[in-house]
């Protein structure tokens, strides 16, 4: 999704988009770099500045390579790559051009979800992986440290994903309170940890026994720097809680226009949120009618309406809206910005009034293997044999 670096230079704004990424960030000046994670790579957009449009460069940074989480650390200078199933993470510390493996003590090398922490001067790196572990990293990622109680909580047995493996969709820690640590099972489960992964606990309360999906937890999201206050997306719906997870509001269900979201947006200084998910969950329906009916949706009470924002879109859009990003800048203004698993990139500067289309010839932007749904068969079954050669699609 999102990270920002804001630098002397007003043309070294970075803004990093990826799935499983950093969401949000603002700085100073607007960005004049873009880099946008694919399933091919990462491509590199340069614009002059705001209301200026974003022109792809010749580069493709990590060629090949399906990039998970992009993330720049704007303390340190490293840009942080999670790689989809092999690769682990590569790290640059010249904005792209080259790269190195730092995988010392990760015993998997399908890095999903990447969360970047600033405790004082330290740099902590967070890192989940499929199958299911959390890791911390104090050393910029040279070396890593697995914390095994994630996969030791009560319900383990249920943990499923199809024709793959559970995976740590998210990592998210609240503003304040860096050993509380939030991570999204897909599928399996919300899990809490207050002593910087050593403990969890599984935040189950807003199951219900009709649930079509058991405990299918996309991501968490903060009501702006409160640690009570959270909106949670997942497989059945979105949720909003006020004291932490013991009690839960839903807000949308599997019958909603936007019934799968994922991506979630805070709006920094107004009681406006945005949702992004597709129109139904992932079922071969999504194949032979060629889109996900996503939606990119708006709420102005605080969850409990939400209205179309798709003005400059096609609705529906080929294939499923699987990134998005959220900047702010004092220079730009509120900036948001969705890709689609059919290569189509889109960005809005009115705050999802309207939409501008980037590109449509881009690679696939999508959470690991979810685009193959849209490929023509003869590439979806290449595709599909590749992910078994590499043992990573059953």
């Amino acid at each position: 999704m999102i990270g920002v670096v804001q630098m002397a230079d007003a043309k070294e704004t970075i803004i990093c988009i990826s799935a499983n990424g950093k969401t949000t960030s603002s700085s100073t000046l607007a960005a004049r770099r873009m880099l946008v994670a694919t399933a091919e790579g990462v491509l590199d957009f340069r614009r002059d500045g705001p209301g200026y449009p974003w022109h792809l460069q010749d580069d493709v940074l990590l060629a090949g390579q399906h990039v998970s989480a992009l993330v720049f650390d704007e303390k340190s200078g490293l840009l942080f790559a999670a790689l989809h199933f092999e690769g682990g993470l590569q790290v640059s510390v010249d904005g792209g051009k080259t790269w190195e493996a730092r995988n010392n003590g990760l015993q998997s090398g399908h890095a999903y979800s990447l969360l970047v922490q600033h405790v004082g001067d330290q740099i902590i790196l967070n890192l989940g992986t499929e199958p299911v572990m959390f890791y911390r990293s104090f050393d910029l990622g040279k070396s890593w440290t697995a914390y095994p109680e994630c996969t030791q909580v009560e319900g383990t047995e249920h943990w499923f994903f199809p024709r793959s493996a559970p995976h740590i969709k998210h990592i998210a820690s609240p503003a304040g309170h860096p050993d509380t640590l939030y991570i999204c099972i897909e599928q399996g489960d919300l899990l809490r940890s207050e002593d910087g992964g050593e403990s969890w606990t599984s935040i189950n309360s807003m199951e219900q026994p009709d649930d079509k999906f058991r405990r299918d937890q996309h991501r968490v999201t903060f009501f702006r720097d409160s640690a009570d206050e959270i909106f949670l997306t997942t497989g059945i719906g979105a949720y909003h809680t006020a004291d932490a997870g013991k009690t839960w509001q839903r807000l949308t269900d599997t019958s909603h226009p936007c019934a799968y979201p994922d991506p979630f947006f805070v709006h920094p200084t107004k009681d406006v949120l945005f949702m992004v998910g597709a129109g139904m969950n992932p079922n071969p329906n999504w194949g032979a009618q060629g889109t996900a009916y996503p939606k990119f949706m708006k709420s102005t009470d605080h969850g409990k309406t939400w209205v179309n924002a798709m003005a400059g879109m096609a609705d529906p859009i080929a294939g499923n809206l699987e990134v998005a990003a959220m900047h702010d800048s004092a220079e730009g203004g509120l900036e948001l910005y969705t890709g689609s698993a059919c290569g189509e990139l889109y960005a809005s500067y009115d705050e999802a009034g309207s939409w501008t289309l980037v590109s449509d010839t881009l690679p696939a932007m999508s959470k690991g293997p979810h685009f193959r749904h849209f490929l023509p068969p003869e590439k979806r079954e290449a595709y599909e044999e590749k992910l078994k050669a590499m043992n990573a699609f059953a």
